[in-house]
């Protein structure tokens, strides 16, 4: 017979079972969710790098076009310039405002949909102005590539994991452009190298074309990757009515006259930065084969390396300033600066290089720096900005961003027709490049005070609305 005593013990047994199963169902769902999470980031990953793949094999082909379609350095700038950076600046807020409205997940994959028709009708253009007309569908398929990316990061992430989900994406965005570039001077060697292998009825067609149509290819797929990728709303709702809305323009207007100079000083920063590093990414694949007489494909070789190796130094350099120079009070906007500082000296020598070898050192060592200074950027941003604000005030990194692509090539394809010799576009990047990169340092150096007083004023701000 069972005694009292023995049912009350066996009482808390019972409970700490049932505590077990739900622990171990919690602990299922907790990792079932973090994979599919993992899933979607390398989805999202997968159509940034596939973007910027795309964006890389325009640069590399268009030495093509121009031989084949007969096409000015200017147009050229134009195309990369007004069709690629002007169209996709237009068309960024449209794109924002329709994922926000009708899913994030629904407007990047049209975004997928509408930039692979895009490349793939572009190979079929015998003109500048069907090659504009391309290159303005990639651009708007694009626009929102970046800023839907990163709004659909937390409905895949808890907080707790959003940080390095976002570090994991900013990286591979640095990288995926200099193996994308790889990636797109390797198919154009193969095209040049194995031109027998290719259908009969592919024989005559240009090498830029087939290219274009290659990287076509896999869009219908990365649509439907994109589609039914798994999403966790781990966002909060936002409740917003239309006098909400103008409340926040205004506070933003109101924010944005207070501290004008903070915002102007590192805006243009950022701006100077992209200009310089913009004009080595688009013109170096067609500077170079003009200097020295080699192929696209090897540019697209040679320089992807490069990029690739700056990259992963670039990204390493600014935590390591910041933990050996944290105790001499080195702050980001300081470690900043020094890198800006820096990046001007290796293109003096530009001018100067005597072999394409010397010429991805040139690229390597400036894009080193240049990528130590743009990788605190963001953070930075975070800092300045109230929260309430963050969204509106990190659109402005884009902004300054889409300027500089904008700029950058028509700066260099107008000086280019002014300069005579097969080294006349190397020395209009260098006429570009050296004075955005000391521009960029002088304004960073500027940005420090009223930056500071910025970060004071924000803080102070947000202690007053939690006490």
């Amino acid at each position: 017979m069972t005694s009292r005593t023995d049912l009350t013990a066996a009482k808390p047994s019972q409970v700490s079972i049932e505590l077990a199963a739900t622990e171990r169902v919690i602990q299922r769902a907790a990792y079932r969710a973090g994979v599919l999470a993992c899933y979607g980031l390398a989805v999202l990953l997968t159509a940034n790098f596939y973007g910027l793949v795309v964006r890389q094999m325009l640069n590399l082909i268009a030495p093509g076009v121009q031989s084949s379609l007969g096409i000015s350095d200017l147009q050229i700038g134009m195309l990369q310039g007004l069709g690629m950076a002007v169209f996709a600046c237009i068309a960024s807020f449209p794109m924002g405002w329709l994922a926000d409205r009708y899913g994030h997940r629904l407007l990047l994959a049209i975004g997928v949909g509408i930039w692979s028709l895009a490349t793939f009708l572009y190979a079929l253009q015998d003109s500048f102005g069907g090659l504009f007309a391309g290159t303005v569908g990639i651009a708007i398929g694009e626009a929102g590539l970046v800023p839907i990316i990163y709004a659909m990061i937390p409905d895949l992430f808890p907080q707790n994991r959003r940080n390095t989900a976002n570090l994991i994406f900013y990286g591979g965005s640095l990288f995926g452009a200099g193996i994308g570039m790889a990636l797109g001077g390797a198919i154009l060697e193969w095209l040049a190298a194995s031109p027998g292998s290719l259908p009969q009825w592919l024989s005559g067609v240009d090498s830029w074309r087939i290219a274009m149509v290659v990287i076509a290819l896999p869009g219908p797929l990365l649509f439907l990757l994109v589609a039914t990728m798994p999403l966790a709303s781990h966002a909060p709702p936002v409740h917003a009515t239309q006098n909400g809305d103008a409340g926040e323009m205004l506070g933003f207007a109101s924010y944005a006259q207070t501290h004008w100079r903070t915002l102007a000083c590192v805006c243009g920063s950022i701006f100077a930065i992209a200009v310089a590093m913009t004009s080595a990414l688009i013109w170096f694949p067609i500077a170079l084969p003009r200097a020295f007489g080699i192929d696209p494909a090897t540019v697209g070789l040679g320089l992807g390396t490069a990029v690739t190796a700056a990259t992963l130094i670039g990204v390493f350099l600014p935590g390591i300033a910041l933990k050996f120079g944290r105790r001499g009070g080195l702050t980001a906007i300081k470690a900043t600066s020094f890198f800006l500082w820096l990046t001007p000296l290796p293109a003096i020598f530009l001018p100067f290089v005597n072999s394409p070898f010397q010429a991805y050192m040139v690229a390597a060592l400036q894009g080193a720096m240049g990528v130590a200074g743009s990788a605190l950027m963001p953070g930075i941003f975070q800092d300045l900005a109230p929260s309430a604000l963050r969204a509106r005030v990190m659109t402005l990194l884009g902004v300054a961003n889409a300027l500089a692509l904008a700029a950058s090539p028509l700066a260099v394809g107008m000086i280019s027709t002014l300069m005579s010799g097969p080294r006349g576009m190397l020395y209009s990047i260098a006429i570009v490049s050296i004075p955005s990169l000391l521009a960029a340092a002088v304004l960073m150096s500027l940005a420090q005070r009223p930056y500071a007083a910025t970060v004071r004023a924000v803080r102070s701000r947000f202690a007053g609305e939690e006490a």
